[in-house]
């Protein structure tokens, strides 16, 4: 997949894009992985994208705590 420098540079180019789904959708078009997270978000509100996460961090075992300190590393927080 990727490794934590190459999801840096992708915040950094995100956060300067004027387009960041179409950016998002170029960079992993071909992994179905991540198109499927994307499909997931589609339509829905920031408190949703947020109940999803957590969600999806529950099924793998994380609690809060874990998930804010994995979240943190990118500079994200819920």
């Amino acid at each position: 997949m990727f490794n934590p420098m190459q999801i840096m540079q992708l915040m950094g180019q995100l956060q300067n894009s004027n387009n960041p789904m179409g950016l998002i959708q170029n960079i992993f078009g071909d992994n179905p992985v991540m198109q499927r997270a994307l499909q997931m978000g589609q339509g829905k509100s920031p408190e949703q994208l947020q109940q999803t996460v957590r969600n999806l961090a529950q099924q793998k075992g994380m609690d809060a705590g874990q998930l804010n300190q994995f979240l943190s590393q990118f500079g994200l927080r819920l």
